[in-house]
């Protein structure tokens, strides 16, 4: 029997066995570079996790001191720590000069109560017995506090007759918002304030009455904050006109639970919607609940506005840009991420988010150095000096953003750079626009205290926020 030849040489065989071992092996880079990115994509997670449950949130830099929850020993400590809070003054003493701290004065407007002390008379004598006069008065203030005070005001309603019979009339009653209850404007005002200005839950402020022997119950409480914010509807309603009237609007978003809403668990998120007017002395900060963050609820709060309306690269504002509004973004959101980027990203990308950072500090350092100069002139100084940046920054990116996992980090980071950096250096073309939606984070900050501390809001409460 024959031997039959084999078609392929040896040396063929070993061609296509090295070929075959080559692609086995670019697989298995492939697959070990998809490796390395997810175990990259996976660390910078749990770096993100972890700052989150343990870490600062904030992204400024906190000395040591700042942690310390000891505040009132922190800040004893400190050298002439009751007259910390004025400009220095230089005080020449024999040979020297030195800047010691000077006291503010205190508020022309506060009322003053004056204390006179007087020597007494065995002391009103100089060493010759001759009586001395005043001659002037050394003058030094004091602050003093009074707790909250609270008045029982009684209202009496003259009642009316004739002298047989059993006619009779009566003074009307005082407008009040709850009409048959005990709470002045004074007392919702003050209420109003403590929760939703000052973050304090309504069971604190029941606390805080019991203190003073009245029995406020938090539920009576409740009801009072809802009729409240009927009253103030048309208020509401003025300064959402007022609003949208603007040349220049902000708006972010925070969550929020609510509780008792149909068809939703406790636990699902809900929204609450800020607008602001960022420019202007007397500014308005409205916040508007919605369940969801869609871009329906968008068109519906700016329906009639035109002018420019800064926000974050959320989606959910793309459908708003027109010939009426112009879109402008945030600095402080792409920022954050190269912060992120810098902190919590892998070994690879620690550098770049530093170098992404580096751009926003000198942007940030500008826009300190011209917040108190005139639109006009803030206009030609950002040209001149923060366009370069802008510029340069720009160049940067380019050259980075294809050579980054769009994963990781960094990646992010620069992604979002690029889709939003028309929207971000938007601010130059007008000097009474803000680099970022800092004054509307600011408004929300108090709201996200009290949301911490109310840890919950019933439905008929949100719906009546504003």
């Amino acid at each position: 029997m024959s031997q039959t030849k084999s078609f392929f040489s040896i040396q063929d065989e070993l061609m296509i066995t090295v070929e075959s071992l080559r692609a086995d092996l670019a697989l298995k880079d492939e697959k070990l570079k998809h490796y390395e990115q997810q175990i990259s994509w996976l660390t910078e997670q749990l770096a993100t996790l972890k700052r989150a449950q343990f870490g600062r949130k904030s992204e400024k830099w906190e000395t040591p001191e700042q942690m310390v929850l000891n505040e009132a020993e922190l800040e004893s400590q400190k050298p002439d720590s009751d007259q910390d809070e004025g400009p220095q003054k230089e005080i020449t003493v024999q040979g020297h000069t030195k800047k010691r701290g000077h006291r503010r004065p205190l508020p022309a407007h506060l009322p003053r109560e004056v204390i006179k002390i007087e020597l007494p008379l065995e002391a009103q004598r100089a060493e010759d017995g001759t009586q001395l006069q005043v001659i002037g008065w050394e003058v030094s203030e004091k602050l003093k506090f009074e707790p909250s005070k609270t008045v029982v005001v009684e209202i009496h309603r003259a009642k009316y007759g004739v002298d047989s019979g059993d006619y009779e009339k009566t003074a009307p009653p005082l407008p009040s918002i709850i009409p048959k209850g005990i709470a002045t404007p004074e007392l919702l005002a003050a209420i109003a304030v403590s929760k939703y200005g000052d973050g304090l839950p309504l069971y604190r402020l029941e606390e805080v009455f019991c203190r003073h022997d009245i029995d406020l119950k938090r539920s009576t409480m409740g009801r009072w904050m809802v009729k409240l914010a009927e009253a103030l509807r048309p208020v509401l309603n003025v300064l959402s006109d007022r609003l949208l009237a603007s040349f220049y609007v902000a708006c972010d978003e925070t969550s929020v639970q609510v509780l008792k809403e149909q068809g939703r668990k406790p636990e699902d998120k809900s929204w609450m919607w800020v607008r602001s007017t960022p420019y202007g002395d007397k500014k308005i900060v409205l916040f508007d609940y919605s369940p969801n963050r869609s871009g329906k609820v968008a068109q519906e709060l700016f329906a009639d506005y035109k002018g420019i309306l800064q926000s974050d690269g959320l989606n959910v504002y793309d459908g708003l840009e027109s010939k009426e509004i112009v879109l402008i973004g945030c600095g402080m959101h792409a920022r954050r991420k190269f912060e992120s980027a810098a902190v919590d990203g892998a070994k690879a990308g620690k550098s770049l988010g530093e170098e992404g950072l580096q751009f926003f500090r000198r942007l940030y350092e500008l826009e300190e150095d011209v917040k108190d100069k005139p639109p006009d002139e803030r206009y030609r100084i950002r040209l001149e000096m923060a366009l370069p940046i802008w510029i340069e920054m720009e160049q940067w990116k380019d050259r980075y953003k294809s050579k980054v996992p769009k994963q990781s980090k960094i990646g992010q980071a620069l992604q979002y750079l690029d889709n939003q950096f028309e929207y971000l250096k938007g601010y130059l073309k007008d000097g009474r626009l803000n680099i970022d939606n800092g004054f509307t984070e600011r408004s929300i900050r108090k709201f996200a205290i009290g949301r911490n501390n109310w840890l919950c809001v019933p439905r008929r409460r949100c719906e009546m926020a504003a």
